[in-house]
């Protein structure tokens, strides 16, 4: 199983997973709204242990509408790269904040203590690594003429999502299923492993309690029982307000801003760090063109170049995704390490 997940990470369409997450960035993408506006999935919060809040409201679904603002390879890239983004960036995010919570708490009791002898066990044994993520698919208004569309593109994400991403839904709440959600579970049984059945649960209408023992409400949306008065577009999720309630977009928010205070100036800074005098710039070009000259004079061309990185070429289809837009640059690839 090992060797068949590394040989489909290292294949995936020709570019790998890797070069695919370097082109399509999930949280940042060209039609982002429209395609979650008719393909629902979003991550809200976190739970009571810290576990990343996926949301999916399969009611809102519409493929016609969808596949007018993305085409169907883009939105497939695009739910790859989010299960991706779960295991990179989103997980570790949230490991890390219950690390930095727990290491708190632990120095403020060995402060009241003072006790520094129990520090190092409490620090070890109170970090809990996040490893999956608390799920809720919302059903209401879920016809099974929408399940019919779904049905083939459903059973590749739940196939890529147990074989290559296993054990990363923790919980899996099932809210407002129809009359005909028995058909449906038992075309899709078949399907799930066993562990993934073991972790589903089938709430009805009846939800709003049991969501809340595991979701504080500031986490949960008003209209799923919580107090977070979002839209069902989740408009807060892009509040840098709310960043703390979701720690891999306060994460890439504060790598965002270190890399703008580092490497972002102005014109005048830049004139200010890097003075040069005025020149003519037809002198510039002529100068440039002679030390050419002389260049090819005392080092003749090489006809046989070895190990250039290999030229990556632009992608000008648009570069819709669903989950994510295709961003693909012209820069030079890097050899892939091995």
């Amino acid at each position: 199983m090992i060797t068949q997940c590394l040989q489909w990470r290292h294949q995936f369409e020709g570019i790998g997973i890797d070069g695919l997450y370097e082109e399509l960035d999930p949280f940042d993408f060209p039609n982002r709204d429209q395609v979650f506006k008719y393909w629902p999935i979003y991550f809200h919060g976190i739970d009571k242990v810290g576990r990343p809040v996926n949301i999916q409201m399969f009611g809102s679904l519409d493929l016609s509408k969808l596949y007018s603002v993305i085409d169907k390879q883009s939105h497939f890239k695009v739910l790859v790269a989010n299960c991706e983004a779960l295991t990179r960036e989103i997980l570790p995010a949230c490991s890390h904040r219950n690390q930095a919570i727990n290491l708190q708490n632990s120095s403020q009791s060995d402060h009241d203590h003072h006790s520094q002898a129990n520090s190092s066990s409490s620090h070890s044994s109170a970090s809990p690594k996040i490893t999956n993520a608390f799920c809720i698919v919302d059903l209401k208004g879920f016809t099974l003429t929408q399940f019919w569309q779904i049905k083939n593109i459903a059973r590749t994400c739940f196939s890529i999502s147990q074989d290559y991403y296993p054990e990363t839904m923790g919980y899996l709440a099932i809210i407002n299923a129809p009359k005909s959600f028995a058909t449906i579970f038992k075309a899709v049984t078949p399907w799930l492993s066993k562990e993934t059945i073991s972790k589903i649960n089938i709430l009805g209408e009846d939800y709003k309690s049991t969501l809340l023992e595991h979701i504080d409400d500031e986490n949960l949306p008003s209209f799923l029982g919580g107090k977070c008065q979002c839209d069902n577009q989740f408009s807060c999720s892009k509040n840098d307000a709310n960043f703390d309630r979701s720690p891999w977009l306060k994460e890439r928010n504060w790598k965002s801003q270190s890399w703008k205070k580092f490497n972002v100036q102005t014109p005048a800074q830049a004139k200010e760090r890097n003075p040069s005098p005025q020149a003519d710039p037809s002198a510039s070009v002529s100068k440039s063109n002679d030390l050419k000259a002389n260049d090819l004079q005392t080092h003749p061309p090489n006809n046989t170049p070895k190990n250039l990185p290999e030229q990556q070429n632009e992608i000008t289809d648009g570069g819709d995704t669903s989950d994510g837009a295709l961003i693909i640059n012209n820069s030079p690839k890097s050899p892939t390490k091995k």
